[in-house]
């Protein structure tokens, strides 16, 4: 595999390998083989997430996980950086995951800004698909390509007369919802493939794989949410969601699963941004303590989240307290 030497701009990280529980190819591998994780690559505004029922047939090969409803394909190059992250959710509940990212150089894509025809799909995940034909949609994301793949003659039809135009201006982004042909969505650390429909505008998001393409968040040159911690010299080519402690598949709440909490706490300290693993120890030491809450300014967003995390988890970890409630109050009235 290509090794990517950071230029002197980029800062030089020391990947401590030695000292972490699990390497990146077993944290994929692991969770490729657990039906409760997801993955996903995307943009701010087009994403495709791959999910699999615990007892749908799947084929498992390295790094790849393929259903007749979609699939995800990984190549792990040398210099992938896993981010490990946490977020709070709605009510008083959060999320987690990890960004696989690639320094900018390493991890940028074509940046395509009309709808192109690539050919046929030497790649697809199924050998039968490989003569369908590739289109990118244009949308011009620098880590990411947001392609369909079909062989259906109206489709190809309708794709070509869009050839050379902006998705936008034309009539394609609204038939591709009745067309529904397979959603390819491709970073330099792999593919997710999705062949499920594409569910009506306020329609119900299905189960499975899907996709999610916003026009009104298109062409904002974001690459991700602002609340997730990731320096700006890397791109996140693809993502993993481990199984949560306290929301099952569909999203609804479940009873707290404290085997579940600790497995991601561990993957955060291996690979979670070392400041908000700060703010988490200072936030959670000082309510077991029994202390007053206390502001820290020099916190950045990122740590004011990690901080509100913290606060959530106690509540399930440690249960109620005085101390618990009263930094409830100034920093997570949820």
């Amino acid at each position: 595999m290509a090794s990517f030497v950071p230029g002197p701009d980029v800062p030089r990280i020391r990947m401590e390998v030695e000292s972490r529980s699990v390497s990146a190819a077993e944290l994929v591998s692991r969770h490729l083989a657990d039906p409760q994780a997801s993955w996903a690559i995307g943009t701010f505004g087009a994403i495709a997430e791959f999910h699999r029922d615990a007892g749908e047939p799947v084929a498992l090969r390295l790094h790849a996980a393929v259903t007749s409803r979609g699939g995800i394909e990984l190549c792990l190059l040398d210099a992938v950086r896993p981010v490990a992250w946490e977020c709070p959710a709605a009510g008083d509940s959060w999320t987690h995951g990890i960004a696989f990212c690639l320094p900018r150089q390493a991890g940028a894509m074509s940046g395509r800004t009309v709808v192109t025809e690539l050919g046929a799909d030497a790649g697809a995940l199924r050998e039968e698909e490989r003569d369908g034909i590739l289109f990118d949609l244009g949308v011009g994301a620098a880590h990411c390509d947001i392609c369909v793949r079909t062989s259906d003659p109206e489709i190809l039809l309708a794709l070509r007369a869009a050839a050379g135009q902006a998705l936008l201006e034309t009539g394609l982004f609204d038939a591709l919802r009745e067309m529904s042909p397979t959603r390819v969505f491709l970073s330099r650390l792999g593919r997710v493939e999705v062949r499920t429909p594409i569910p009506r505008p306020h329609g119900r998001t299905p189960d499975g794989p899907h996709t999610h393409v916003l026009r009104n968040l298109l062409g904002r040159g974001r690459t991700h949410s602002a609340n997730l911690p990731l320096p700006g010299w890397l791109f996140p080519c693809a993502e993993m969601f481990p199984p949560s402690a306290i929301r099952d598949m569909h999203g609804s709440r479940k009873p707290f699963d404290i085997a579940r909490h600790h497995a991601f706490q561990q993957i955060l300290a291996d690979y979670g941004d070392a400041n908000c693993l700060k703010a988490k120890r200072e936030t959670i030491a000082a309510i077991r303590a029994g202390h007053a809450p206390r502001d820290e300014p020099s916190y950045t967003r990122a740590q004011r989240l990690a901080r509100r995390v913290a606060i959530r988890q106690c509540s399930q970890t440690d249960g109620t307290s005085r101390a618990l409630a009263a930094w409830q109050e100034l920093f997570d009235l949820a």
